[in-house]
């Protein structure tokens, strides 16, 4: 499977109206552009005890009858268009559910509209944790959400972290595959930061301010130089108008070029410790996340082991 080409695509529709319909609208558009197919899925929670049986048959079943015949009249779209999908309803606690629906159909991309409302970059307890745990790409799409024309990748050129860098040829290939979706524009930023300066700015340990000076130029030059490197495969160079090296923590500065180009989506890597159980989502991306107001697609790193393992069968 190519990374970047998504073969199978999963919609998880978790609602109704037009957050199921932007979902399913870009799903079809993207399928039609990678020749995937489509899976759409729901998850009902288990019903109290008290519900269990009504007329007969099981409460839980007739939720997921209902669901299943309102996910069926939400298709139109990929109907009309000739695109195959197939509809799945599940039950129990839905980002456990939709994970192991990723890992047993080895999906390429899970697209979903986000659950907030209102407030700026606050997502919902499911979309976070689907973000954290899950290991195929993420794409949440927020408010108009179809409508993807202005991009920003982040990207972290370093050399020195092999997980890291890793994920910049992945972050580039989404970033091509998605600009050729929408037709739009695709900025590129890396932010930087010495790690200490805070400590050695102003501090009595002997190192002068012109020192200090002298290692965050060579600092800098050394990111460029990284930087450059990395976008030279894809024909872009360090004086591209649309390419930003910003000076400070990413958490701080990547939100604001967001906020300033305006930017439709951000799409990033989420490094945390790869193959260790409770850390999935580094704190830096997290914060990131929590700062913008745009759709998101968040990639992993290859190798990383969600704590979500598939069913066993019975």
């Amino acid at each position: 499977m190519n990374a970047s080409r998504p073969e199978r695509i999963l919609v998880f529709v978790d609602g109704r109206g037009r957050r199921a319909s932007v979902a399913l609208e870009y799903a079809a558009a993207l399928a039609q552009l990678c020749e995937a197919s489509v899976k759409i899925i729901d998850v009902v929670r288990e019903p109290l005890t008290r519900l269990a049986r009504v007329g007969g048959r099981s409460y839980l079943q007739r939720m997921i009858d209902a669901r299943r015949e309102q996910l069926e009249a939400s298709c139109k779209c990929l109907v009309e268009q000739g695109i195959e999908h197939t509809i799945e309803v599940g039950h129990g606690v839905p980002f456990v559910e939709v994970i192991r629906t990723v890992l047993a159909d080895d999906t390429g991309l899970l697209i979903k509209s986000v659950e907030r409302r209102g407030a700026l970059g606050i997502f919902g307890s499911t979309d976070l944790s689907l973000l954290r745990k899950c290991p195929c790409p993420v794409l949440l799409l927020r408010g108009a959400g179809a409508r993807l024309q202005r991009l920003l990748a982040a990207v972290d050129p370093d050399p020195e972290d092999v997980v890291r860098d890793s994920l910049n040829p992945r972050i580039m290939a989404h970033a091509a595959l998605l600009r050729q979706l929408a037709g739009g524009s695709l900025d590129i930023a890396h932010a930087w930061h010495m790690l200490g300066e805070e400590l050695l700015r102003g501090g009595s340990d002997g190192l002068s301010q012109a020192e200090l000076r002298a290692l965050l130029r060579g600092e800098r030059q050394a990111r460029l130089a990284a930087l450059e490197k990395m976008l030279a495969p894809h024909g872009l160079g360090i004086r591209d108008p649309r390419v930003h090296l910003l000076k400070g923590r990413p958490e701080d500065v990547l939100p604001e070029v967001a906020a300033r180009i305006r930017a439709d989506l951000l799409i990033m890597g989420t490094v945390g410790r790869i193959g260790l159980e409770g850390v999935f989502m580094g704190n830096t991306a997290e914060t990131i996340l929590s700062r913008v107001d745009c759709s998101v697609l968040a990639v992993k790193p290859a190798g990383f082991v969600s704590p979500v393992t598939v069913r066993s069968p019975n």
